[in-house]
């Protein structure tokens, strides 16, 4: 893994368990996808930004207590692009020490001076899995 994804992804992991959504939408470029079980999205990161603090209020309301990445592969598409494979766990207040882990899949733009998130893929159906947990009514 290039060193400059791996500091992309620890600042990620630092704003992510922070549950500080205006640090997470700065790594994101002006434009991306994001994608998961239940379809795609396109959207500008002015769009992400509200939906971002939407969903900190949300994981703050479910009691996260911390996210942290498990493991993470780096898998180059070319010199500007990277496909990233980052696997979560993360605890809620509910959960105790149990990680509740997750897969998400992001496309890494290395056109600029610095590396930008210009695609992610959530591997599960996130609302299914925090009903199932308990997480929400």
């Amino acid at each position: 893994m290039t060193d400059a994804v791996k500091r992309l992804f620890v600042e990620y992991e630092k704003a992510f368990n922070a549950i500080d959504a205006e640090k997470q939408v700065q790594f994101f470029a002006e434009h991306f996808i994001s994608a998961g079980p239940k379809g795609s999205i396109a959207q500008g990161r002015d769009e992400f930004a509200k939906m971002a603090t939407k969903a900190a209020e949300f994981f703050r309301r479910v009691g996260q207590t911390s996210a942290k990445i498990l493991s993470i592969d780096e898998i180059p598409i070319s010199n500007e692009y990277s496909m990233v494979r980052v696997h979560w766990g993360v605890t809620f207040k509910k959960s105790g020490n149990r990680l509740i882990e997750f897969d998400v899949t992001y496309f890494i733009q290395k056109t600029g001076p610095e590396l930008k998130i210009i695609m992610f893929i959530s591997h599960q159906d996130e609302e299914k899995a925090m009903k199932e947990l308990g997480l929400l009514g």
